[in-house]
């Protein structure tokens, strides 16, 4: 009776392990075709994919059925550049996708910032997809913490986190805007310094030297899903991919806000940038002082455009500005190019002056240039602006 006992036990213990396996077995059963499928705990890093050190971005998922997926990349202006497939079903749990930062072609990607996308299909042939590119990012940031080392000749700010980044340098009070530093190009989040010599855009004013000079810094953050893929030199207009196999399919928005005025994150990328503007005088003569242009009678200031940003300028209207020594003198508010401005230098005292343009956009982007020139005795009184 003993043995038998014993041998009842045995038989007990196996039934309850055998139990448990084919319990755990239907609950494998169950979570591979019964429960939703789902993707979560996506991370990825680093944040920042260094071009000079071919470095690579580790993006982590958790499925929470078999599935099969794929991770798109997608370029600022939401262009498909790259896509990496499982090809077949990934089980249940956790998995991870390396990108190298290169295209579908293998080239690598020109520095800016990119975004990815994870899509995901069930053995129920449904379509999961985890995009967090419209749900997060585009909230304006304030920058606090802005300073200059004319030393070193460094801008130094920081940013609260990984940001579209705006830097501009003009004067207060109604004063023109002498230079784009930075023009909405990704920068990560933390410290981060920027050179600039301290002169204007066309290095005719050095601006550092100006008592009142101001540095405004805007910023946008990014999405959290974004890489900002850093080449070996630190770009300060951002570039695009140009000629990818891929750049037909453009990534569908979730969600579309309410245009704002000068809502910069709201712009397409590609055409969010401070245009390139020139200053001419075609009557001008032959007459100069210490090399400077000499002005001694009315003349004509001809503003234009630079040829590849005027479609892209004239989309979004324009007024034209003129600044004599930063001063306002001169405004038309239905800006077009090229823009004649008739000056009669009459009144003005003898000696080095500057003539600021400004295109001031009604979206934002402001284009700005300064001649220099040497005002010689004017003599006969004219009507001091007309067109």
């Amino acid at each position: 009776m003993q043995g038998a006992s014993m041998e009842s036990m045995k038989i007990s213990r196996l039934s309850r392990l055998s139990m448990a396996i084919i319990s755990m077995l239907l609950f494998s059963v169950s979570a591979a075709v019964g429960a939703p499928l789902q993707i979560s705990q996506v991370s990825h890093d680093p944040v920042v994919l260094d071009q000079s050190s071919e470095g690579k971005v580790l993006i982590l998922y958790q499925l929470s059925a078999d599935a099969v997926t794929e991770v798109d990349f997608y370029d600022s202006r939401d262009q498909l550049i790259r896509t990496i497939s499982s090809d077949k079903y990934q089980h249940a749990g956790n998995h991870q996708t390396i990108w190298d930062g290169r295209d579908e072609t293998g080239k690598l990607v020109t520095p800016n910032y990119y975004t990815y996308v994870i899509r995901a299909k069930g053995k129920d042939e449904k379509d999961i997809v985890y995009d967090l590119t419209d749900l997060t990012g585009g909230q304006p940031l304030t920058v606090p913490h802005t300073s200059y080392d004319s030393g070193q000749n460094q801008i130094e700010y920081i940013l609260p986190a990984p940001s579209l980044v705006n830097i501009r340098i003009g004067l207060p009070n109604g004063g023109p805007l002498l230079g784009t530093l930075v023009d909405w190009v990704a920068r990560p989040g933390g410290h981060n310094s920027e050179s600039w010599d301290g002169w204007d855009t066309g290095k005719v004013i050095n601006i550092s030297e100006m008592k009142n000079y101001q540095i405004g810094v805007s910023a946008y953050a990014l999405p959290n899903n974004s890489i900002i893929v850093m080449g070996e030199e630190r770009l300060n207009r951002p570039v695009f991919i140009e000629n990818s196999d891929s750049n037909d399919t453009i990534r569908q928005r979730e969600k579309r806000r309410r245009k704002q005025m000068y809502n910069h994150w709201q712009h397409p990328r590609d055409k969010c940038y401070d245009p390139v503007i020139q200053l001419s005088m075609p009557q001008s003569s032959d007459k100069q002082i210490d090399g400077l242009p000499v002005i001694d009678k009315p003349i004509v200031i001809t503003m234009d455009i630079r040829e590849k940003d005027q479609a892209f300028t004239y989309d979004q209207r324009f007024e034209v500005v003129y600044y004599l020594d930063f001063v306002f003198v001169y405004e038309e508010e239905l800006g077009y190019a090229p823009f004649n401005w008739r000056w009669d230098p009459h009144g003005v005292n003898e000696g080095v002056h500057y003539i600021t343009a400004m295109l001031r956009g009604y979206e934002g982007h402001f284009g700005t240039t300064t001649l220099k020139v040497f005002v010689k005795n004017p003599s006969t009184p004219q009507p001091l602006v007309e067109k």
